[in-house]
């Protein structure tokens, strides 16, 4: 578990997001591990050009929509203050107005949610693999892309 004092209930859904941009804005790339119980659910998608912003608030976006249930307890860990401060802190947007709207309707549909901050790559596996997730999004995209250049 990520921290010594945080203790999801036992029914709880367990995520861990990361976004990825190489460069900034540059080719971007979305990482999640969704766990429940004994099952396991990854998410690894290359977004296109975009900021690493706009890619820490895909994850939680995607990673959010693909659960079907509402009703359970749900804690999602990610490493950026910018999600952080943007859906939990009030944070004033100067920029991605829409995407935060969105999320913050999505978060409303929940029971129970909880998005806590992380500190990222001290060795939290949930953590770890999100961001290999989101690296490894960017890194196939780029390879496919050398294999099929544009004209």
């Amino acid at each position: 578990m990520p921290e010594k004092n945080i203790s999801p209930p036992d029914n709880a859904v367990t995520i861990f997001t990361d976004g990825a941009s190489s460069g900034n804005p540059g080719p971007s790339g979305i990482g999640a591990v969704l766990i429940y119980g004994k099952h396991e659910k990854e998410i690894s998608e290359f977004i296109g050009e975009s900021t690493n912003n706009i890619a820490e608030l895909s994850a939680i976006q995607r990673a959010l929509s693909q659960l079907k249930r509402r009703d359970l307890p749900v804690r999602l860990f990610t490493d950026s203050n910018y999600a952080i401060g943007m859906l939990t802190k009030e944070w004033k947007a100067s920029r991605n107005r829409e995407l935060i709207v969105d999320i913050k309707k999505l978060m409303a549909e929940f029971y129970d949610l909880k998005i806590m901050k992380i500190k990222a790559h001290a060795g939290f596996d949930g953590n770890e693999r999100a961001d290999m997730l989101a690296t490894g999004a960017i890194t196939r995209e780029s390879a496919r892309d050398s294999l099929h250049p544009s004209p």
